[in-house]
Order: structure tokens, then C-alpha cells, then sequence
């Protein structure tokens, strides 16, 4: 899989100049194709899906470039050259999402539903047609959802309608774009067709598995319906049973990642920050390695390494200016197997899915077993973070360090021996065994999708967090604003939108959130 990117667009050099002997074509210009191929449209399309982890400039970029869904969860801290954490930069850009990702899965449906061209090797030669059209909308779903929840109301119905002169659309409600997602996910979920693969060299995420489309598809379904908990329980109830009856990501052969590989053109953007780049900008926030370390969590060692003294002393989060430098040298780096040039990401994992579902057990909305579901969540979140073998390597290279760690630490090293801990168990009322849910989805979900992990703390309160010394702002913003170029051209639908869902700021909650945090 990690040479697949390069092995596509070897392809496409072959499609472009394959037929050079036909001089009738002699006038086409080979890097700007009149027709539309649907694998490469995927191809692209698949790759945005990095923006729920590094939401910077969209993919391909690799500039690490203000990673608010690590820096909003308090995932990360800056080590040096304070910018972000001041929470300056306040708006967030739709239109690439729009004109890159959400119109390619857009003509990739029309493609498929238009009888002249989907039988044709330009569309067939990916898979089924009914196949394209639902992982086509199953990552239309995956999109909106995020955008939506990154800034509220957002395009929807009339989204991408400039072919047909529609070039002042209107916001939807989330409300309304809530609902809409849960109906194309479902609509979606009855088209895949298992006896039939996608090409799997042109699907990067899933290698044509269809199963594991699915699961996806019925995962995001989750992820939507229990958001709801505080605003429509009874439609999140529903929604949600009717996924998890489907089948979610529960297993981490299933999970949703995305493999970097080693070309600067896809690589993986923490690769570019710290080894290309040389910046070294942000580390693991003390947030994260004392939440961690309080619950004897193994899993700081696969997040970050020890300062030169051996300790896991954490760069705290919005240290001002003035003081960040005091912290040089001094604090908990990232784990370097996180920062290889073709290291994967996972977006969303068995880890998180199973620990939304524990909720959705405890809530009463599934009949399922509430403990295992939140054991099943910490067993796939060790499992998936690997921390055995840097256990291994401290064991093995450094024996003393690791024996010191085992007192001050006491890391404990299973599932069985870390849930039987008293903050971590399963127990007390209702509102405590979500709170402990909710704190295990937010210690797993490092470097996983972050807008999620964001979108847990404005719903739930879990962890509690603050904004930081060197912020001018008084919480973590509950929205970013909108970009001027996604409304400069559609003012009165701009007006209308922040007229019905609130100032275009910081203070602002999307439609779900009704927290007080």
C-alpha cells in the first residue's frame, strides 16, 4: 500500500502518452484530459480524508500548518515559536473541501448514475457502479460531517450547484445537514454489494474491501447520531441503534487509516515539521502525559520519549512567549516512530468506536454489554499504539531506566490490570461511567481525528480544559469562523446564516452542543 500512490500516478503517465504513435491527437494537451477517470478521482478524494488529524492546508500538503485538531484537544503543546496556542488564527476554509474532495465524489456519482458513460472503462474499471456510488457517499458523509462540526452551518443541498447558476447557495442548518447525512449513510449502506470489490490499487484506504466500507459507513452513523445526546436523545437513539445493528469499526483490522509514503509529495506531515523541516514546533502537551501518567498508562511511551533526565516532564499547553524557551531541551519529544517519513495515520479506530458504543450502552440506547464495549475500546487502543514494543526497547537497551520508571511510574501493562485501577473501572452512576468513557476515547484518540476528539470535549466536558497563559480567549473556541472567500460573493445567505446560528465567533455553538464548558 505505501507505494500504491506512486504506482497511480505511474498510471496515469501511461494513460496520458500510451497512444503517442496516433497523430490525430497530436493537438490534446496529455496534462489536462477531457475525461474524467473515476479511479483517480477516488484517489484524490481519499486522500482529504488526513484533514480530521492534520487540519491544516488539505492534502497532498504536508506543511503542518496551525493543526487545531491536535492543538484544540490539548494532543499537542508548542515547544517553540508560540503562534498557534494564542488562538489568533480564527477562521477556517471550506472551499478547498468543496472544490477538491466534495466535487470529485460528486462527478464520480454522476458518473456512475449516467447509463452513456457507466459502463465505460473510464468509470467500470474501478468497480460496480452501485459499489462507487456508496463509498462515494459514504466519504461525502465523512466530509460534511467534520465541517459541519468544525463551523456550524455550512453548504449542503445547494452545495456545488455552479454548473446549474446556482452561485449563491444557502447555509442549511446543521440541524437539517445532521439529518440529511444519517439518510445518504443509510441510503448508502443498501447499495454496497459484497460479492463486488472497488480496484484495490485505487482504493487506498480499504483496498476494494467492502465489508470494511461498511463498517465505516455504519461508524460515522455513530459518530453522528451521538452528538445528539443532549440536543434530540430520541433521534440520536434511534439513529444510533440502527448503526450499531449494522456494524461498526470494532476490531482494528478495520480501522480507518491512511498510509504515508516515503515521497516528500505524500509523506507524513509531523516527517516534514520535525526531520525536513527541522522545526520541531510541538510536542505531546502535559495535558495528555499527566492525564496519562495518573492512570499508569503505557501508552505515553508510544506517544513521546523521555527528556534527557529520563522523566516524562511535558511542555505545559499556551505557555506564553516570553517563557516558552525555559522548557527547551527539558520536556517529553514525540515518540520518533510517529514522525517516520511513511509512518500511517489512523483516523478512526476500533479504539474510538467501541468507546462511543460503551456510551450508547450505558444511555440505554443499545442493548449491549456496557463493560465490554469499554474494554473491547482499551484493548484495541493498546493493541493499536503498540506499546509493547517500546516497552521492549526500554527493557532491553536501558534495563536501569526502565526499573526507575516501574517505581516512580508503576506502568501496568494489560487491559485487565489497567481497568482494575479505580479511575479507570467501569463504575458509579451514569454520569461517571461516561465521564470515564468519555476520558478513554480522549487519552486513545492522539493523533487520531482530532475534530472528534474536540467535538467529545464541547459535548461532554471530558477532559476539562483550558485555553492557556498565552491565549486571549477565556475557553477553547466551541466553532472556527467562516473564511471570507467561502461568503465574500454570498453575503445576504452569509448574514442570514449567522443572523439564525450566532455571531460569526469563538462563542458560538453548533447546533448539538448545549454544554456548559
Amino acid at each position: 500500500m505505501k507505494n500504491k500512490i506512486i504506482y497511480i500516478f505511474s498510471l496515469i503517465g501511461i494513460l496520458f502518452f500510451g497512444s503517442c504513435e496516433d497523430f490525430g491527437d497530436i493537438n490534446l494537451d496529455p496534462n489536462n484530459p477531457s475525461q474524467a477517470d473515476t479511479r483517480f478521482l477516488f484517489v484524490r478524494a481519499m486522500q482529504g480524508t488526513t484533514f480530521g488529524v492534520y487540519s491544516s492546508a488539505p492534502a497532498p500538503s504536508v506543511s503542518l500548518y496551525d493543526p487545531f485538531s491536535q492543538l484544540y484537544p490539548q494532543y499537542f503543546a508548542e515547544r517553540q515559536n508560540i503562534q498557534y496556542t494564542e488562538f489568533k488564527i480564527v477562521d477556517f476554509a471550506l472551499s478547498t473541501y468543496y472544490n477538491t474532495f466534495l466535487r470529485n465524489l460528486k462527478l464520480i456519482i454522476e458518473m456512475n448514475e449516467d447509463e452513456e458513460q457507466n459502463a465505460t472503462e473510464f468509470v467500470g474499471a474501478m468497480g460496480s457502479n452501485d459499489n462507487q456510488i456508496a463509498v462515494a457517499r459514504t466519504l461525502e458523509a465523512f466530509y460534511y460531517m467534520h465541517m459541519t462540526d468544525i463551523v456550524g452551518d455550512i453548504y449542503y443541498s445547494e452545495a456545488l450547484l455552479g454548473d446549474e447558476g446556482n452561485f449563491t447557495p444557502k447555509f442549511d442548518t446543521q440541524e437539517d445537514i445532521y439529518a440529511a447525512l444519517d439518510a445518504k449513510l443509510n441510503d448508502a449502506y443498501s447499495l454496497f454489494d459484497e460479492s463486488e470489490n472497488l480496484d484495490d490499487t485505487y482504493d487506498i484506504l480499504y483496498n476494494g474491501d467492502i465489508s470494511k466500507w461498511k463498517k465505516l459507513n455504519a461508524s460515522l452513523r455513530m459518530l453522528l447520531a451521538i452528538k445528539l445526546s443532549d440536543i434530540a436523545p430520541e433521534a440520536g437513539k434511534s439513529h444510533f441503534a440502527k448503526a450499531y445493528q449494522d456494524g461498526g469499526i470494532l476490531d482494528n483490522g478495520d480501522n480507518l487509516r491512511y498510509q504515508y509514503i516515503n515521497e516528500t509529495a505524500n509523506m507524513n506531515p509531523l516527517h516534514d515539521n520535525v526531520v525536513i523541516s527541522g522545526r520541531r514546533d510541538f510536542a505531546p502537551s502535559k495535558t495528555i502525559v499527566d492525564a496519562l501518567l495518573l492512570r499508569k498508562d503505557p501508552r505515553v511511551l508510544s506517544y513521546g520519549i523521555p527528556n534527557p533526565s529520563g522523566k516524562f516532564d511535558a511542555v505545559p499547553f499556551g505557555v506564553p512567549r516570553a517563557e516558552i524557551s525555559e522548557y527547551a531541551g527539558k520536556t517529553v519529544t514525540f515518540n520518533p516512530k510517529l514522525y517516520e517519513m511513511d509512518a500511517p495515520i489512523t483516523i478512526i479506530s476500533a479504539a474510538r468506536i467501541s468507546l462511543v458504543a460503551a456510551e450508547a450502552a450505558v444511555r440505554g440506547w443499545i442493548s449491549a454489554d456496557a463493560a465490554a464495549l469499554y474494554k473491547n475500546g482499551i484493548e484495541m487502543s493498546f493493541q493499536e499504539k503498540d506499546f509493547a514494543s517500546d516497552v521492549a526497547g526500554y527493557q532491553n537497551s536501558d534495563p536501569d531506566l526502565w526499573e526507575s520508571w516501574e517505581t516512580e511510574y508503576g506502568f501496568v501493562l494489560t487491559a485487565d490490570d489497567y481497568l482494575a485501577q479505580p479511575q479507570v473501572a467501569l463504575t458509579g452512576t451514569t454520569a461517571e461511567k461516561i465521564e470515564k468513557i468519555a476520558m478513554q476515547r480522549w487519552l486513545n484518540g492522539f493523533l487520531e481525528d482530532g475534530i472528534e476528539a474536540w467535538s467529545d470535549w464541547r459535548r461532554l466536558n471530558v477532559p476539562v480544559l483550558d485555553p492557556g497563559r498565552a491565549a486571549e480567549i477565556t475557553h477553547v473556541p466551541y466553532r472556527r469562523q467562516y473564511y471570507l472567500i467561502d461568503y465574500e460573493t454570498n453575503m445576504d445567505n452569509y448574514k442570514a446564516a449567522i443572523g439564525a446560528q450566532g455571531a460569526d465567533n469563538f462563542d458560538t455553538r453548533v447546533w448539538w452542543d448545549v454544554a456548559n464548558n
